[in-house]
């Protein structure tokens, strides 16, 4: 995956940037190297590239490294071994396997036994397909449906992708806004928008940067290749990265339907009507998104809180749009928005009001904390759990966007240079990644060591070649045999229960489940497992001890089969008393293993601590076993 990354970064840049690295790479996780090696070896392809350790390194000053004797290198391979670069001799897609392109340009239906899936061409079409199947899904990147479908479980009857309808993919612009059809995906969005902000004033991009800087933290890249805005604003979530920008600055929306024809609405205040939901009809479909240009005296901003930088879903997301009175610090309008502090994004009417008709300053941030501290309160039971520090995030962010625009503010000139203090203004900043400066030294052996000699070389990794060239043969590569089934585990819901019921005639009417194992199918001796001790079972007899403890197995024809008939096995249990989780709970029940407590003791123990000069006690608690 990260070779196919790097791949699609220098197939769209002959010399690509460390920026793009880093945007390329979002997507793409890593457990073993800590990304240095993989970015060093791939720095190799910027324009930036220079020696690794930048300033610091001693080659760039001149010097040997690792002293005076030249004893160190920092090369893994000689490049004179590569064969030559060559951009002609490119791997491409082969045209040979694209036999004809009509079906690109006509309406395709494809049915299963439970879904069908629709593809049509023309904007009539697919108004049809929604006045007919109202509750039917429309997919472009399938980043939402996907995942509720694989992970969820859910069923979706009816699916239709809308990515050959050309009103849906339309760019256009006009005096006062730029407009993209709700099926453009974000990268595109995002290419668009960064050249309009180099060829138009900034006064009038305020919106677009914003927009841009919000989705370069929206998942990874790979995601933003496939997904579209429209997506995001009608999946509705409550952590969405772009719906709280969307929302402070109030876009204009194109709706259609069949029966009603044409209608703009807005996003603002009314726009979710609930967890998802939102003041769209199940039989229209949206078709665009207007993002307005803004004014000399408009500024935005939004800021994202999440746990990693890359990648991630935000815990608490902001963004606020101020209009000032003209040439001034007086608020004359003001919207902020915010995600993760209810079961849709939010406004702040009431704080917003009383900020109107204010001056941007110290003194009113003070007032709108109080103010968003009572206007979002975020319920105990709300989910995430740690209720104050997204209350804390609401305030932290709105100041951040206080220090963005009071920066503007001094200058243009009309706040004064001083107005916020030196050391606050770098709380505007948003975080930046280093450049990669990072190398690793290691020896140079001798040039007659021979080859069967392997101290002080730097060994590669057993099976690197194979996963790197794509050529390592997992599970999922080796071809299916004639006869090959797939098994599913059924596992348990409870941790403590005694199994009362067990019926997988459900799953065993399904065309193509094969058979069904429990514990009634082996014997014990068969059931038992261990390293040593053989005191766990195969398949749980009579009692489950965890959750997600192996009940039962499906064998069926393919893996999506035999996952779909485990869940339908009907598993009843009685809950087992009493519940034990803590030690003093183990102590109160005589909840003990066998032949302990053992004891391990060297010294004198209590003589050690009745003769310290200090003595502290306390109790420390983990929750692994």
């Amino acid at each position: 995956g990260i070779v196919m990354s790097m791949y699609a970064v220098v197939r769209n840049a002959a010399k690509p940037s460390m920026r793009d690295l880093e945007v390329a790479f979002q997507g793409n996780l890593c457990r073993c190297t800590g990304y240095r090696p993989i970015l060093e070896g791939y720095k190799t392809f910027t324009k930036e590239f220079a020696s690794g350790m930048g300033d610091k390194s001693c080659k760039v000053k001149g010097k040997e490294c690792g002293g005076g004797a030249n004893n160190t290198d920092d090369k893994l391979f000689k490049r004179s071994g590569f064969q030559p670069f060559d951009p002609s001799q490119e791997p491409i897609f082969p045209p040979e396997l694209q036999l004809t392109a009509a079906y690109d340009e006509e309406s395709l239906v494809f049915r299963s036994d439970r879904v069908t899936w629709y593809r049509p061409t023309r904007l009539e079409e697919l108004l049809q397909l929604k006045a007919d199947h109202p509750e039917a899904k429309l997919i472009v990147g399938n980043t939402e449906v996907g995942v509720e479908v694989k992970f969820k479980h859910f069923l979706y009857p009816v699916l239709i992708n809308p990515v050959k309808v050309p009103e849906l993919l339309e760019v256009c612009e006009t005096e006062d806004s730029i407009y993209f059809g709700a099926a453009v995906s974000l990268m595109d969005i995002d290419a668009y928008l960064r050249k309009r902000i180099e060829e138009m004033p900034e006064t009038q991009t305020r919106l677009f940067q914003c927009t841009v800087d919000m989705l370069h933290y929206f998942a990874g890249k790979q995601i933003r290749n496939v997904a579209c805005l429209g997506g995001n604003i009608m999946t509705g979530s409550p952590i969405s990265d772009m719906n709280p920008v969307l929302t402070a600055a109030g876009v204009r929306l194109e709706v259609a339907s069949r029966a009603g024809g044409r209608r703009s609405v807005h996003m603002g205040t009314g726009f979710f009507t609930g967890y998802r939901r939102n003041i769209i009809e199940a039989h229209e479909t949206l078709l665009g998104i207007h993002f307005q240009k803004t004014t000399p005296d408009q500024h935005v901003v939004a800021f994202k809180q999440a746990r990693r930088r890359d990648d991630d879903i935000a815990i608490v997301n902001s963004a606020a749009n101020v209009n000032f009175k003209p040439g001034t610090n007086v608020v004359k309008s003001i919207a902020i928005a915010f995600g993760g502090m209810a079961p849709t994004t939010v406004l702040a009417p009431n704080t917003s009001k009383l900020m109107v008709g204010q001056p941007w300053n110290h003194a009113l941030v003070e007032r709108v904390a109080e103010s968003l501290c009572q206007e979002l309160p975020l319920d105990a039971s709300a989910p995430g759990g740690m209720i104050a520090y997204p209350r804390a995030l609401v305030v932290s962010l709105f100041f951040k966007s206080y220090l963005a625009i009071s920066r503007k503010l001094c200058d243009a000139g009309i706040m004064p240079p001083d107005a916020v203090p030196q050391k606050d203004l770098s709380g505007a900043d948003k975080f930046h990644t280093p450049t990669l400066r990072s190398s690793q030294l290691f020896e140079r052996v001798a040039s007659n060591q021979p080859n069967h000699d392997p101290i002080g070389k730097p060994k590669v990794h057993a099976s690197a070649l194979k996963q790197a060239t794509g050529e390592a043969i997992y599970t999922d590569d080796i071809p299916r045999m004639d006869g090959e089934l797939y098994l599913a585990f059924v596992l348990s819901t409870k941790a403590h229960a005694k199994i009362t019921k067990l019926d997988a005639s459900e799953a065993l009417a399904l065309e193509g489940v094969e058979a069904f194992f429990s514990a009634q199918d082996l014997t014990e001796h068969q059931n038992e497992v261990g390293p040593v001790f053989h005191d766990e079972h195969v398949f749980a007899n009579g009692e489950v001890h965890c959750y997600g403890q192996i009940i039962g197995a499906i064998a069926a024809a393919n893996q999506t089969l035999a996952q779909r008939a485990a869940r339908l096995v009907r598993v009843e249990y009685s809950e087992l008393q009493p519940v034990i989780v803590t030690i003093e709970q183990a102590i109160e029940h005589k909840s003990y293993f066998p032949d302990y407590p053992r004891f391990l003791t060297k010294g004198d123990v209590e003589k050690a601590f009745a003769e310290a000069d200090h003595v502290y006690a306390n109790s420390c608690r983990m929750g692994g076993q």
